[in-house]
């Protein structure tokens, strides 16, 4: 047989997909059934197939297929068995420079890992995965990897195509969590700021400004004897450890009882990080927003700590100093 013809009945496996039935004749080919294989289609590199975005305000299912690809039908059922394999998330992240955790305990359920291609058929009936949005715990991506575990009959399994990697990522429509009570918050550092008190706002220009409750008063960095430019930052400290799903931010208005924002110096990059002793770290999300009043940021996973650090390495309109009026946790 010569490569081109091969390579020509390669192509026609591929075709399976887009036919109600598998190819019946042997086309002159040797042993035929050596070219029968099992994948899923899940497995191709295709976020149609692969990546579920949903709202986390209701549960959802994702679907996974057995599929068969040949030239010879083999002539009766496949029964082809799926298993959750997560030890293979950490090869999955070294090789796509990705950090995709698996799945949580309880964020999901495989009703029943068996299906079947039917004689004469391509495809499976699908083995549904149920989503338990409750489970998670925040917007981040989270890693599923679905594998063909046996196929009866012994046919071969295609392995480049015999694990689905699914990439599972929730949204939030509305916030869902109650904002904390900073009557007892104070701030425990910050890189300048510089005082612009008035009779009615004492505080104003100070870092305090942000847990103030006021909406007219803002921390703005040093501008008089020094104009340094980003990053600058502002800790928080909640008095006791709290669990964080993300903050809402007010900007800096243009005028007193305004909601509209400041052109220039209000966050537009930053990152959060939170800690138990105001030493050590973590980073708990980084992010891009618009010049809006407010915005509400969410972090890929829940963080716990006593004190959280907004550090503004970007402002709106690139403006050395940076302002923000407001912060709440949740």
């Amino acid at each position: 047989m010569k490569l081109t013809e091969y390579l020509t009945l390669l192509c026609c496996g591929a075709l399976f997909a887009a036919c109600e039935n598998p190819v019946q004749d042997d086309l002159n080919v040797d042993n035929p059934e050596n070219y029968t294989r099992i994948y899923t289609v899940n497995a191709a590199d295709d976020t149609s197939k692969n990546t579920l975005v949903f709202p986390l305000e209701r549960d959802t299912s994702f679907m996974v297929y057995a599929n068969l690809s040949g030239i010879r039908n083999p002539g009766c059922d496949v029964t082809v068995k799926f298993r959750v394999a997560p030890e293979l998330v950490a090869a999955y992240n070294e090789k796509n420079q990705s950090s995709y955790p698996m799945m949580l305990d309880g964020s999901y359920t495989v009703e029943n890992f068996e299906t079947v291609i039917p004689n004469g058929k391509y495809i499976s009936s699908p083995v549904r995965i149920a989503i338990n949005s409750r489970a998670f715990d925040g917007v981040g991506v989270f890693l599923l990897p679905v594998s063909i575990e046996s196929v009866t009959p012994g046919l071969a399994i295609n392995e480049s195509l015999q694990t689905a990697y699914l990439r599972i990522n929730g949204y939030y429509t509305e916030n869902p969590f109650p904002a904390y009570d900073k009557s007892s918050w104070s701030i425990a550092g910050f890189s300048t700021e510089e005082a612009e008190a008035t009779t009615a706002y004492p505080n104003r220009g100070r870092a305090v400004s942000i847990i103030d409750g006021e909406n007219n008063t803002y921390w703005g960095t040093q501008w008089r004897s020094a104009k340094p430019g980003p990053p600058h930052w502002v800790a928080v400290d909640m008095g006791q450890a709290r669990e964080l799903h993300g903050l809402k931010l007010r900007a800096r208005a243009e005028a007193e009882n305004s909601d509209v924002p400041k052109s220039s110096g209000n966050p537009r990059i930053f990152n959060v990080d939170v800690s138990d002793d105001n030493l050590n770290w973590k980073r708990a999300g980084a992010f891009t927003v618009e010049n809006r009043i407010e915005n509400t940021v969410y972090f890929d996973h829940k963080a716990t700590g006593r004190y959280f650090r907004i550090t503004i390495t970007a402002t709106q309109a690139d403006f050395y100093q940076g302002c923000l009026a407001e912060v709440w946790a949740f």
